[in-house]
């Protein structure tokens, strides 16, 4: 009797399941069913997003882009969520972070990074836009309003979700054009002409989807008024399956490149270009830590000495910030370009690496 209330309840539930699953087809297409397959791995807060339909990129820029993460918000409940009236809590917290450009002994291409920030769980998310490249990203979840209580491993949770692409703070596309963003803490940029608007996470969507190289990188973020998120200010590293790597940082509003020198470019959280203004450099005892190791290597490293670099140079906790919140690193990446794809630990456990590719 009991078996057979079982098999009664399985059936219950699998109809049940039926149901939301055709909800949600209907609600939101392609979209809804992207919600119902994101794969979990709660133990290490590693969640896998397959987006499979438009996330309307091409549409927000042709109504002017943003320039904040609320008008961000607003836009992803309007067309997303068709207008369904969710309270999105979009917080970014200050980031640390280290990247840093190498080549492989055997003449390949790799871009390594930490992001550095407050306990949080991490969401890759895989696109294939159809005016654009197939992407993976990496995206903090607590960027998404996400905690320990509210996680897209819960069904009901998952709608919001659906605003991830939007928030990559590091990726790569099937060019093996790969970025990662740092924060200077330095006043915000925020430029004022007649372009249109795009924030941070905005800028790294347009870049992973549009360029192929460094340089169609580099001229489509002259296309664009930069807006930095959350009241910070950072610079990108942005690298290629031909081996070019440079450094986008804004000074006083202007777009400024960095180029390698000596065959060695690696960033944290200062300027490398000359800056005419005080601000509070940091990390330049984790840049001169990478710094050593390129330099004695000539720059050459295998994808297994580069994440070592990386946990190196990790960050393993700081002391609590005014809100009480500690920093450390949550994710380290290496990215091949010659073979684009990542190759990501969570919370610095080198142990444990999960790989995806673009092109899957």
């Amino acid at each position: 009797m009991k078996q057979k209330k079982r098999h009664i309840g399985l059936k219950i539930a699998c109809v049940l399941l039926a149901i939301v699953i055709c909800v949600a087809a209907i609600m939101y297409g392609r979209l809804g069913v992207t919600l119902l397959t994101v794969k979990c791995d709660e133990a290490r807060g590693v969640y896998i997003i397959d987006y499979k339909e438009d996330y309307k990129l091409q549409q927000l820029l042709d109504e002017g882009g943003v320039s904040t993460q609320q008008e961000l918000a607003e836009y992803l409940i309007r067309i997303l969520l068709k207008g369904l009236p969710i309270p999105i809590d979009y917080d970014v917290p200050s980031l640390a972070c280290s990247t840093f450009a190498a080549t492989t002994p055997d003449g390949q291409y790799i871009l390594g990074r930490n992001l550095d920030n407050q306990e949080t769980d991490l969401a890759v998310v895989k696109t294939a836009p159809k005016d654009g490249y197939r992407s993976v990203s990496v995206v903090n979840l607590s960027f998404l309003g996400y905690n320990k209580e509210h996680t897209p491993a819960k069904l009901k949770d998952r709608i919001v979700a659906m605003g991830a692409p939007y928030f990559p703070l590091d990726g790569i596309n099937e060019k093996g054009l790969a970025v990662g963003v740092l924060q200077i803490f330095a006043e915000p940029t925020d430029q004022k002409t007649e372009k249109v608007d795009v924030d941070t996470t905005l800028a790294i969507r347009i870049m992973l989807d549009k360029a192929a190289t460094v340089d169609e990188a580099i001229e489509l973020l002259r296309q664009y008024d930069m807006h930095a998120s959350a009241g910070g200010c950072y610079h990108f590293q942005i690298a290629d399956a031909t081996g070019r790597s440079v450094v986008v940082e804004y000074v006083r509003d202007e777009l400024v490149v960095v180029e390698r020198e000596n065959g060695f470019l690696a960033a944290t959280n200062f300027y490398l270009s000359d800056v005419p203004f005080e601000y509070d450099p940091q990390g330049m005892d984790r840049y001169d830590a990478m710094k050593e190791t390129l330099i004695e290597k000539n720059n050459m490293l295998t994808p297994e000495e580069g994440m070592a670099l990386l946990l190196k140079v990790a960050l393993t906790g700081t002391a609590p910030d005014e809100q009480g919140r500690s920093y450390s690193t949550q994710w380290s990446s290496i990215y091949n370009l010659s073979e684009p794809s990542l190759t990501l630990c969570a919370d610095r456990n080198g142990g444990e690496v999960y790989r995806f590719s673009p092109l899957d």
